[in-house]
C-alpha cells in the first residue's frame, strides 16, 4: 500500500469525499471534473481516490489530477478488496469534518456541492441528508430525490424521522448520507470487504447510532442508471445474490448491539434492514429466471431468519408471502414493476401498507 505524499494546507477541510476506484477509467475523469468548483470554496474541499488494485488507467488519471489539483485531490492504492474495503481506507485517509462516499461511475452537481460545504461549515450534526438525483443512460433523464421535509434549518432525532418515514427514506441512502467523520470513526465499524451491496450496511448501521440529523435542500449527488454492467442490473442481481445474502446477515448480526442505540435507531435498523430482505424476496422470486433454485432460495433465508430474528421474520412475512404469490402466479417483475408500486402508495396512504 501506498499514498501520494499529502500537500501541506493551510485552511481545514469542511467535506472530504472517497471515491473507490477499480478499473474506472471510462467514468473517472467525469467524476473528478465535477469536483473542480470555486476556488473560494474548493479549499474546504479535500477528494481521495482509492485504488482497489485497478489494472487500467485508473491510477494515472487520478495521480494527474491530484498533480494537477493539489490542493483537492489525494491519491491511494490499495490492493483489491471490493468497494467496501475501499471505503474502510478511505475512512481512516480523510481529513474533513465530514466525509461523503462517490462511486467512481458517478459525479456531483458542482452548484450543490457549494452549497453544500457551506452548510457544513456551521453544521455539527452526526449524519447530514442532501437530495441528489439520478440519471438514467438508457433514457437520458434526470429523476430528483427529495426530503419532503417543512423545516430543513431543524435538527432531528431517529425517532422523529421514523415518524416521517415516507417523506424522508428516498434520501437516508448511500447518495444521500454525509457522516461527521469523527462520529463515524469512534464506532470503529468496518464494512464487508469483497461483497456487492454493502451500500446498504454503509447507510443502516453506522446512520442507527446517530443522535442528531440535519438534512439539505442542496442536490449534490448524481447517480447513474441503466447500466447492464452495474450491479442492480438484473443478471447482475441473480449472480450476485449470495453477496446480499452475506449483508442480510451482516445486518441481522447487528441486533445484538440493538440496546444501546438512540430513540429510533432500532426502529430505524429495522425498516432498513427489512427493506434489503424484500429486495432479496424480489431478485429470488421475481427477477431469477430459474423459478426452482429462486423459490429454494428465498425458503432457505426464510428458515435461518425465523431461527435467528424473529423480530425480522415477523416485519417481513407478511411481504414474502405476497412475492411468493406473485411467484407462483407467474408475474414477470416488469408487470410488478408497472402494477405495484402505484398499489401500495395507495394502500400506504391509507395505512394498509407499511
Amino acid at each position: 500500500m501506498r499514498s501520494d505524499k499529502r500537500s501541506d494546507s493551510v485552511e481545514e477541510k469542511i467535506l472530504s469525499f472517497i471515491v473507490p476506484s477499480y478499473n474506472a477509467e471510462r467514468f473517472l475523469q467525469k467524476g473528478l471534473d465535477s469536483f473542480l468548483i470555486s476556488e473560494e470554496v474548493s479549499r474546504y474541499l479535500e477528494v481521495w481516490v482509492i485504488s482497489d488494485g485497478a489494472t487500467d488507467r485508473t491510477d494515472e488519471i487520478a495521480r494527474s489530477y491530484a498533480a494537477q489539483y493539489p490542493e483537492i485531490f489525494r491519491f491511494f492504492r490499495k490492493e483489491n478488496g471490493g468497494h467496501g474495503s475501499a471505503i474502510n481506507a478511505g475512512v481512516k485517509l480523510v481529513s474533513g469534518k465530514y466525509f461523503k462516499v462517490l462511486d467512481a461511475d458517478d459525479w456531483v452537481d458542482r452548484q450543490g456541492l457549494e452549497t453544500f460545504i457551506r452548510e457544513l461549515a456551521d453544521c455539527d450534526s452526526d449524519v447530514v441528508i442532501s437530495n441528489y438525483r439520478e440519471y438514467d443512460i438508457s433514457k437520458e433523464k434526470y429523476t430528483p430525490r427529495v426530503s419532503h421535509l417543512s423545516d430543513y434549518k431543524k435538527t432531528y432525532c431517529l425517532s422523529e424521522l421514523m415518524e416521517a418515514w415516507d417523506k424522508v427514506h428516498a434520501c437516508m441512502a448511500f447518495w444521500g448520507i454525509t457522516y461527521r467523520t469523527d462520529f463515524y470513526r469512534r464506532q470503529g465499524y468496518e464494512l464487508l470487504e469483497g461483497v456487492f451491496y454493502e451500500d446498504q450496511e454503509y447507510a443502516t448501521i453506522p446512520l442507527s447510532r446517530a443522535e442528531t440529523i440535519s438534512f439539505s435542500e442542496a442536490s449534490v449527488y448524481v447517480y447513474r442508471l441503466g447500466d447492464v454492467n452495474q450491479s442492480v442490473s438484473g443478471a447482475n442481481q441473480v449472480r450476485r445474490i449470495g453477496h446480499l445474502a452475506k449483508v442480510i446477515r451482516a445486518l441481522q448480526a447487528f441486533e445484538s448491539q440493538t440496546d444501546g442505540l438512540p430513540a429510533g435507531g432500532f426502529d430505524y435498523w429495522k425498516k432498513k434492514t427489512a427493506m434489503v430482505l424484500v429486495s432479496f424476496y424480489q431478485i429470488t422470486l421475481l427477477v431469477n429466471p430459474n423459478r426452482v433454485q429462486g423459490e429454494r432460495q428465498a425458503d432457505r433465508l426464510n428458515a435461518w431468519l425465523k431461527r435467528t430474528s424473529p423480530v425480522l421474520f415477523a416485519a417481513v412475512y407478511r411481504k414474502y408471502r405476497i412475492f411468493l404469490l406473485f411467484h407462483r402466479v407467474h408475474m414477470s417483475e416488469r408487470t410488478y414493476r408497472f402494477l405495484i408500486p402505484p398499489l401500495l402508495r395507495i394502500l400506504r396512504k391509507f395505512k394498509i401498507w407499511s
